[in-house]
């Protein structure tokens, strides 16, 4: 490829003056592509070099910029000579104006066009939320390379003013932080100081909706009123005898075999295909299933089948148990957090615990997951160990003693 700079007679401008091009020739073959510089003649470009005007030192300075930037957009290309001159100067054209100004809408529009086919329709919604309250703040048309740490706490403290939770607006800035993450690693954003750089969040809370195991046996064996009260249980204990499974995931499964193998919906788009998580059903959760199972081995929760109609069921009736109950933390979610407390209490490994919660280790990395690896066989034995537990009259202090036996 060569480059040289040139003024093209045919493409004069109507007051006479011409727009300087940057000829590039490529596999005998030369196209063009114009500059934004101006010149009134030809007396004023000799050699490549612009001539006789009172800004032609900044002129030719920002015209080698450009030559420059296109030899080394050239060299970073595989197979250059396999393009033609109009392919290449298409490329080099895409990657010249994927510059850093770039607004939050245009950078958003590109990261939603790669993200779309591996993120759940929730964590669009929550992006697309977002991204609308993070332009209502800054303004329609912000250039995202100039967030810097001051807005981003200026940020922060308008959404408090709005009197949002800490968790919505450790979710808002998320959705800002992914933004950049992703506009600075394709080149859409550049900063000499990334505006997360210090920036510091306050760490999350973790949620104490963990019920105690006396607590838990109240559910299973409270005196339910109605079927819809027996049904919002019957789906809570499931839940944790199914190892504190998410009821999207519950929907998902066969439940005609005498096991389960499953990667989690919600992490499924960023997890190898290969670490799924396997254990037998046990006769609590069978008890249950059998209820509630159809022939093709989902649950239909008289007549519901979609987990937007179920969480209805789960949303109404979990708080009118809690009320009787008097638990006020109760929720779904609790049925999860209550396995993976319990086991630990237990003294069951950490790494058991998030073989059987489906999670993904915290330490992938860690030397011992190179050797080690969690199996059905010691699933098994760990849950029935919890649900031994539930199922004894014993208290939670003489479990744990013997735990340490």
């Amino acid at each position: 490829m060569n480059l040289r700079l040139v003024i093209l007679k045919a493409k004069q401008r109507a007051d006479g003056s011409n727009k300087i091009r940057i000829a590039v020739s490529h596999n005998s073959t030369t196209r063009y592509i114009p500059t934004r510089f101006i010149v009134d003649g030809e007396k004023n470009l000799r050699n490549g070099v612009v001539v006789n005007m009172a800004n032609a030192a900044y002129i030719n300075q920002q015209l080698r910029t450009e030559l420059n930037k296109i030899y080394t957009i050239f060299d970073s290309l595989e197979d250059r000579d396999a393009y033609t001159c109009s392919q290449l100067i298409k490329v080099i054209k895409h990657k010249m104006t994927k510059g850093t100004i770039r607004t939050v809408e245009e950078i958003d529009f590109e990261m939603l066009r790669v993200k779309q086919h591996s993120w759940s329709e929730g964590t669009i919604r929550l992006h697309n939320d977002g991204i609308k309250r993070f332009i209502e703040y800054a303004g329609k048309n912000f250039i995202l390379s100039m967030l810097d740490s001051a807005m981003l706490y200026a940020y922060k403290s308008h959404l408090k003013k709005q009197g949002l939770s800490e968790t919505t607006i450790g979710i808002r800035i998320g959705v800002i932080r992914r933004l950049v993450y992703f506009a600075t690693t394709h080149g859409y954003a550049k900063y000499d100081i990334p505006p997360f750089f210090d920036y510091k969040e306050q760490a999350p809370l973790a949620r104490d909706i963990a019920l105690s195991l006396d607590q838990l046996r109240e559910v299973r064996d409270m005196e339910v009123t109605g079927k819809w009260e027996e049904c919002a249980r019957d789906i809570f204990m499931l839940s944790f005898y199914l190892c504190g499974m998410n009821l999207a995931d519950i929907l998902e499964l066969d439940l005609t075999k005498k096991f389960v193998k499953f990667i989690r919906v919600k992490t499924k788009s960023r997890r190898n295909p290969n670490e799924q998580t396997e254990f037998s059903i046990q006769p609590e959760a069978r008890a249950i299933i059998d209820k509630y199972m159809c022939e093709d081995g989902k649950l239909r929760f008289y007549g519901r089948e979609t987990k937007k109609s179920i969480q209805h069921i789960t949303d109404d009736y979990l708080r009118k148990i809690r009320e009787t109950l008097g638990i006020d933390k109760m929720v779904f979610y609790s049925a999860r957090k209550t396995f993976a407390q319990l086991s630990n209490e237990l003294m069951i490994k950490d790494s058991i615990i998030e073989y059987c919660l489906g999670d993904a280790p915290a330490n992938p990395r860690r030397a011992l997951n190179f050797y080690i690896r969690i199996n059905k066989r010691i699933a098994d034995k760990a849950i029935r160990k919890v649900f031994d537990a539930v199922a004894s009259d014993k208290t939670l202090e003489q479990l744990m003693n013997e735990a340490d036996v």
